[in-house]
């Protein structure tokens, strides 16, 4: 690799903001003091805590590493990637500067197209097995593009969280885009111009049910050589206009109006386009807390509405309807909203603080003693983590190095 080849810092910063928005716990200062790890080698110790999340129809127990140890793999994976190119038709973390919305809207634009090929009738919908947990270790040992540093540092990880690859890490989805290509080179030579790949999901189109059983089985051939195999449940032949109700299906318009349909229709990827989008409205608060909990993954987006609503006297009800028997997940979110606002953190519990402070997650010890100094409550959190004493020592201000409440997720 030669310094022209190499990531500027301005572009290593950048996708690394990107990345802190799909943190499951918001970092309580900012991240503003983690950008010179971005430069940094392998880190010297990983600590990963565990957290459940909702995903979806199900919850995961996660690790939970440090941001700068999420900046340190960050910087030193667009690093070896560097020179690494995927093909065009892979649309998700391809490049340093690669762009969710952009990229999402483009893969909606082509799965359309695809899908109005009249000589193309079906669709192959194709995924991994739980890919981020399935990949082994000597599969990212023996691409390519490995760096022995970056070898050390996801071994080291392995290690201390039991897999290499974290969900919601922005360099982990990078890995994974990368270690498939030699599967996209088969997709490729199966189906000239008539796929595309987002993470580890293909979308096939095809002529016949044979070619769709062509490709699945050589797909599946060109994937156990990295350990992995296709999802049994997720994998399936469509008709290719499934796409258009499905994965391409666009819900564009008011955002008020797309938060009432997805509540009548149960339509949950219409409620996550109108939260970070809707004006608060007395009607959304108040219906957000039991959309929340029936639909726990909504939480980190409905906390970026409540940002705007909370003000409000329902926005500020909603808030105390979610706080009682918080989950360790919601603590994290809602604990980064009331770090921001001090008449929020005066209604956290103390028993929520304690227990956040008693985490074995460091980010959210960080988030709890955050409320804890904007309400006289710092002997609820008597020793402050270190990346917290300068915040504290510049006298708690809630304006000063607020968490990001920005999600992805």
């Amino acid at each position: 690799m030669t310094p022209a080849e190499a990531p500027s810092y301005e572009a290593l910063r950048a996708a690394f903001g990107q990345d802190l928005a799909t943190d499951w716990i918001p970092d309580a200062v900012g991240a503003v003091d983690v950008a010179p790890f971005l430069l940094d080698g392998a880190p010297s110790g990983i600590d990963a805590a565990r957290l459940r999340v909702p995903l979806g129809s199900r919850t995961e127990d996660v690790p939970v590493v440090p941001v700068d140890v999420r900046a340190r793999l960050h910087g030193l994976v667009e690093r070896a990637l560097c020179g690494h190119r995927v093909r065009p038709e892979v649309l998700a973390y391809d490049r340093v500067d690669w762009d969710y919305r952009r990229a999402f809207r483009t893969r909606q634009q082509r799965l359309t197209e695809l899908a109005a090929r009249p000589e193309l009738p079906l669709v192959l919908a194709l995924d991994v097995h739980r890919l981020s947990r399935s990949l082994p270790l000597r599969a990212l040992h023996d691409a390519p593009w490995a760096t022995p540093e970056l070898s050390a540092a996801l071994a080291a990880l392995d290690r201390a969280a039991g897999r290499p690859l974290l969900p919601g890490h922005r360099w982990a989805n990078r890995l994974a885009a990368a270690a498939l290509s030699p599967v996209d080179t088969v997709v490729a030579r199966l189906a000239p111009g008539r796929w595309l790949r987002w993470g580890d999901d293909w979308h096939v189109f095809v002529h016949a049910p044979a070619e769709a059983d062509e490709v699945r089985e050589a797909v599946g051939r060109a994937l156990a050589p990295l350990g992995l195999a296709p999802s049994e449940h997720k994998t399936r032949t469509l008709p290719a206009t499934a796409v258009l109700s499905g994965t391409a299906r666009d819900v564009r318009g008011d955002p008020g109006d797309a938060w009432r349909r997805g509540l009548e229709q149960g339509d949950a990827r219409a409620l996550r386009y109108a939260l970070p989008r809707a004006a608060p409205t007395p009607q959304i608060s108040r219906s957000l807390p039991g959309a929340v909990r029936h639909r726990p993954e909504l939480l980190p987006r409905a906390v970026q509405y409540l940002a705007r609503a909370v003000d409000t006297p329902e926005g500020r009800a909603a808030v105390r309807a979610l706080l009682p028997a918080a989950s360790p997940f919601t603590c994290a979110r809602l604990l980064a909203l009331a770090a921001t606002h001090r008449a929020l953190a005066a209604d956290v519990p103390d028993e929520l603080l304690t227990r956040s402070y008693a985490s074995g997650a460091v980010a959210l010890r960080s988030l709890a003693t955050r409320v804890a100094a904007l309400t006289t409550r710092l002997r609820l959190t008597p020793d402050p983590p270190p990346r917290l004493r300068p915040w504290l020592a510049l006298g708690a201000d809630p304006n000063r190095w607020p968490p990001l409440l920005t999600t992805l997720l």
